[in-house]
């Protein structure tokens, strides 16, 4: 386990307080070009040049921080604004070249944040940054490959972000807080250094990558592997990758990853009853083999859901259960959705990584109008092995039972531009909670707006 991580959220948005109200941070970038005031260049077969501008802006507050064991952090305030240009030109053969450059100015302020990052070297707890995040340049083939589909393969080179499934392995290759400011929010997911080879014929889909990360703590990690997936919407997918792993972390350095993953609609595969068909089982699963003197790691996970199709606010549940040795890296990580993966809206942001954990999450989803969405969701956490808990934390950790939150998540978008989210959190500790912070009950509440075009 890990004091210090990071929530790499955001599609994440709001440049004012007024504005914070009314916006949220999960509007998708396909939705927002599709009428993106801010574009000053059409051209033939969608050729375009165009502004890109993010703003965002959280408000944040909690009682009995680290179950009452902190008594720094009560309330803070984050933002982010992201300016920047995206271009695309299709040439005559409608293979197409693409680019983005933009630049994150970041900030904390008014507080100390969850997890303590603004808070050794800034006496008053204020934290700017400003700096590159995404910097690359690409190439799709169109119809080069005609008998393989158009856009077959799409080359791309810079600073970006590998992604690999829902980001249970790789999602975010850089990090917030700290001296970048704006740890919630984040915002600097782009590796140091991406080159990435996508490819996709009909139902049959992959890449291969190398990246140089950019995390805090300067280990020099750079990976090269890449992965294939097969997928049939509303009836299955598979997927599996390879990894291997050169850092200046001895831990880390030649280590090779393998990872495999799936989801299937068993009823729908089978033709079974139409109403049985929206049950889904997703899973996947990732084995580290060490180098040296250092034992493998293993995680995987199960998840287990069904939509009620015909109910009104076609509530989706979900069960999830996540296992996570203690040797087990966490590498590069990141969110896709509430839950995934960071787990709990507080353990998850600021006490807990995805190491030396088990945990159960229930999950209820429902959307009231087509604008609103809910989350319900409650986390039972479990430490894997209470010794190297100890070691983690110089205490001694006899029990296993860590902690149980609640999380109650509102999200509006209000238009593909503008939208909001409003976070309730609970988490009440169990003995290991109470042997290694305190025994206080852990409130916590967010409100995040964006604008994005």
């Amino acid at each position: 386990m890990n004091t210090l991580v990071k929530h790499p959220l955001s599609a994440a948005c709001a440049s004012v307080l007024l504005s914070a109200t009314l916006m949220a941070g999960h509007v998708q970038a396909e939705e927002a070009t599709e009428a993106n005031p801010l574009q000053f260049y059409t051209g033939d077969n969608g050729s375009y040049a165009k502004v890109t501008l993010e703003a965002d802006l959280g408000f944040f507050t909690q009682g009995n921080s680290n179950f009452g064991a902190s008594t720094d952090s009560d309330s803070w305030w984050e933002s982010l604004i992201r300016p920047g240009l995206d271009v695309s030109y299709t040439l005559p053969s409608s293979q197409r070249i693409y680019g983005l450059i933009d630049a994150v100015q970041a900030n904390t302020f008014g507080g100390i944040d969850a997890g303590g990052t603004n808070a050794s070297d800034w006496a008053q707890g204020d934290v700017h940054d400003l700096r590159i995040d995404h910097a690359y340049v690409g190439w799709r083939s169109g119809n080069l490959f005609n008998s393989l589909g158009e856009d077959f393969l799409d080359l791309s080179f810079g600073r970006q972000n590998y992604v690999a499934g829902d980001g249970f392995l790789f999602a975010s290759q850089g990090y917030g807080g700290f001296n970048r400011a704006a740890y919630w929010i984040g915002g600097r997911k782009s590796a140091e250094y991406a080159g990435i080879a996508r490819m996709k014929s009909g139902n049959w889909s992959g890449d291969l990558v190398y990246f140089e990360a950019d995390d805090r703590k300067e280990t020099d990690t750079q990976v090269g592997g890449g992965n294939l997936n097969y997928a049939v919407e509303k009836v299955a997918n598979i997927g599996g990758g390879f990894y291997s792993i050169s850092s200046d972390l001895e831990s880390r350095d030649s280590m090779k990853v393998y990872n495999v993953r799936g989801g299937i609609y068993p009823f729908a595969l089978a033709d079974g009853a139409p109403a049985l068909k929206t049950f889904k089982i997703d899973a996947e699963y990732v084995h580290e083999a060490a180098d040296g003197n250092y034992d493998n790691g293993n995680a995987w996970y199960i998840a287990p859901s069904y939509q009620f199709e015909a109910m009104p606010w076609t509530p989706t549940l979900t069960y999830r259960y996540a296992s996570f040795n203690e040797n087990y890296d966490s590498l590069f990580y990141g969110s896709s959705d509430w839950g995934n993966w960071y787990q709990g809206e507080i353990l998850g942001e600021y006490i807990i990584d995805n190491s030396n954990l088990k945990s159960h999450m229930i999950k209820l989803k429902v959307q009231p109008t087509e604008s609103v969405a809910v989350n319900l969701i409650y986390y039972k956490f479990m430490i894997d092995d209470t010794a190297t808990a100890s070691d983690i934390y110089s205490k001694t950790v006899t029990s296993d039972s860590l902690a149980d939150e609640y999380n109650l998540i509102v999200d509006w978008t209000v238009n593909p531009h503008l939208s909001v989210s409003v976070v309730g959190a609970i988490a009440d500790p169990d003995d290991a909670a109470a042997e290694i912070f305190g025994d206080d009950t852990w409130s916590y509440m967010m409100l995040f707006g964006c604008i994005k075009f």
